[in-house]
């Protein structure tokens, strides 16, 4: 039985982990008198939001069709989500624009810090579902080569420095068994050089020590 193909599961991870760091460093601001903090963060989140949309956009565009074909109920749940969540996302960015002219800041901030981890507990359940409802049912329902080839395309659709950014993204949020195995399909399945140029992403994003035992664990 080849092994199941996971869509969701490493980048998801990674959403967490950014998600959850943004929330503890902007509820440390003292959005009253440190103003000058606030547009690095400001900045920060514009690009984390990004990084959110182009995520459910590629899900709608190379897994959201298998749904449709395999389980149009799961594709109505995940569609909903994310119409829902790009709408909250989108008052989330314009909400923090504002907190920098607002007439009291704290009160705004704190506003934007609530709304915030709102926001994060729904797109958590989001990112559960999706693993636990969407991927079982692709699973069980659609044939392993239909799915392979969507991810296929989706791989394909990257430029090289756009897979390298999104390795700089992931590794940081894997587990040591989780980098090895990633970095092994990109073995087995890229040309060389595209495997040792991720080999170098990993070497300037990971920790000497999780560096080395990546090596190991590939050799």
């Amino acid at each position: 039985m080849p092994q199941r193909i996971d869509f969701y599961g490493n980048y998801h991870k990674a959403l967490r982990r950014a998600l959850f760091e943004f929330s503890a460093r902007i509820g440390l601001l003292d959005y009253e008198n440190d103003v000058d903090a606030l547009a690095p963060l400001v900045q920060e989140f514009e690009r984390l939001a990004r990084t959110l949309f182009d995520h459910g956009w590629h899900e709608d565009r190379y897994m959201h069709p298998l749904l449709e074909r395999y389980a149009p109920q799961v594709l109505e749940k995940m569609d909903r989500q994310h119409t829902e969540l790009d709408s909250g996302l989108d008052a989330l960015q314009k909400q923090l624009r504002e907190v920098a002219s607002a007439g009291d800041r704290a009160a705004a901030g704190a506003a934007f810090y609530a709304a915030l981890n709102r926001y994060i507990g729904s797109y958590l359940e989001h990112l559960a579902d999706e693993e636990d409802i969407a991927n079982p049912v692709l699973w069980e329902r659609c044939p392993h080569e239909e799915l392979s080839e969507a991810v296929n395309r989706f791989r394909r659709s990257f430029a090289m420095d756009q897979v390298a950014t999104s390795f700089e993204f992931m590794l940081p949020a894997l587990s040591a068994p989780e980098r090895a195995d990633l970095y092994k399909t990109v073995r087995e399945n890229a040309p060389r050089p595209i495997y040792d140029t991720l080999l170098g992403v990993a070497e300037k994003t990971l920790a000497a020590a999780d560096y080395d035992d990546l090596k190991q664990r590939l050799a």
